[in-house]
């Protein structure tokens, strides 16, 4: 019995071929996945129904991952293929999520006792506390253009002798 010396290489190129083609065939499915994401987001735009185009995606993100599951139970990829792959999407999808997440405690004039109180009271309940209500959300909007009026007549005040010199040496 003679062995074939180039059995040992013949079989670590069928193994690095096996995993090359696993990862081509992943990669296009992922390309795949991400044209179809990007047609939903440009047929969506960005507009008001956030939930549907997430509930979308998550779809797409499961169809993906079976299509995946299907090549595992084939014999396409390897296992190890596979638990890269999925966590890889994962870690896309939880870090997406955490994009989008606002914490409601940190919006400007959130720690006011007022405007929790008012933000827990239903509208139209109590006509007072709407009246209320619509008045703070009033003050706290002019004061902020009362704040950017006072910014400009300051920063005007305070080049007025910039511009009185410069205006002299142009006579």
């Amino acid at each position: 019995m003679s062995e074939n010396p180039w059995a040992y290489n013949e079989a670590r190129d069928r193994i690095r071929e096996k995993k090359e083609k696993e990862t081509i065939l992943v990669e296009s499915q992922k390309e795949e996945f991400e044209k179809t994401k990007n047609i939903l987001r440009k047929k969506k735009g960005l507009d008001v129904h956030e939930l549907r185009r997430r509930i979308e995606t998550g779809n797409s993100l499961d169809l993906l991952k079976s299509e995946i599951k299907n090549a595992l139970t084939e014999g396409t990829i390897s296992r190890d293929t596979y638990d890269r792959v999925i966590a890889s999407i994962d870690n896309e999808t939880n870090n997406e999520i955490e994009i989008w997440m606002i914490d409601p405690d940190k919006l400007p004039f959130s720690q006011n006792k007022l405007a929790k109180y008012l933000e827990n009271q239903p509208l139209g309940e109590n006509i007072w506390t709407d009246i209320v209500w619509f008045l703070y959300g009033f003050v706290i909007q002019w004061s902020a253009i009362l704040v950017i009026i006072a910014w400009k007549i300051l920063t005007d005040f305070l080049f007025l002798p910039r511009d009185i010199y410069n205006n002299f040496l142009k006579q």
